[in-house]
């Protein structure tokens, strides 16, 4: 079979999950070159976008109409961007903060589902800390997931480049987030294809 160039072009939609708002990017990966292109981003912030789920608050409770609100927007992000894959930041346990926690579990479950109706695949996780490191440099030696850290480090990386119209320094943190998502996905997906060689 004889490739075309597309044919090593892996579309990854990366989101930074949240119980009340998502980030999310549209990442085109070269495959062969490890070069990311972030496409399209966006950040849903649920409160705003309630729309026909307001009338739920009374019944269901506002927390599961910010939910469907958000599944909603990833739906229609997945319409219309129609990507390979769908990487999600996973939550993480905090003692203090089991309600948290709980929530964030929930909008995973609410994705999901999003994704299953669109494709009939699954979601690809990636740990808070996969998705940091893949973005801080090895040689540091230290290691924090520290937001004004994590955008510095995004803006720094030399195999990303961004729309026209994406301004790269204005991007909201969840935004950045989610760049550093679909990266640790992006170089996972490189490794087990052979496309990294390390």
């Amino acid at each position: 079979m004889k490739y075309q160039d597309d044919s090593y072009i892996y579309r990854i939609m990366a989101i930074d999950n949240g119980s009340s708002m998502l980030g999310m990017v549209i990442v085109l990966l070269d495959l062969r070159l490890g070069h990311y292109h972030v496409v399209a981003k966006d950040t849903f912030v649920a409160e705003k976008l309630l729309g026909r789920h307001e009338g739920n608050v009374v019944s269901h409770g506002a927390r599961w109409a910010r939910q469907n609100t958000l599944k909603d927007c990833v739906r229609r992000e997945l319409h219309y961007h129609n990507p390979h894959a769908v990487a999600v930041e996973t939550p993480f346990f905090m003692p203090r903060r089991v309600q948290s926690f709980e929530t964030l579990t929930e909008m995973m479950i609410f994705i999901r589902q999003a994704v299953e109706d669109h494709s009939g695949r699954d979601i690809y996780r990636v740990t808070p800390g996969e998705a940091k490191r893949a973005v801080q440099p090895a040689k540091s030696g230290k290691f924090t997931m520290k937001k004004v850290v994590m955008k510095d480090c995004v803006l720094a990386m030399p195999n990303i480049s961004y729309n026209e119209d994406i301004d790269k320094t204005a991007l909201t943190e969840h935004e950045y987030d989610a760049i550093a998502v679909a990266v640790a996905h992006g170089e996972a997906i490189r490794k087990a294809t052979g496309f990294l060689r390390k």
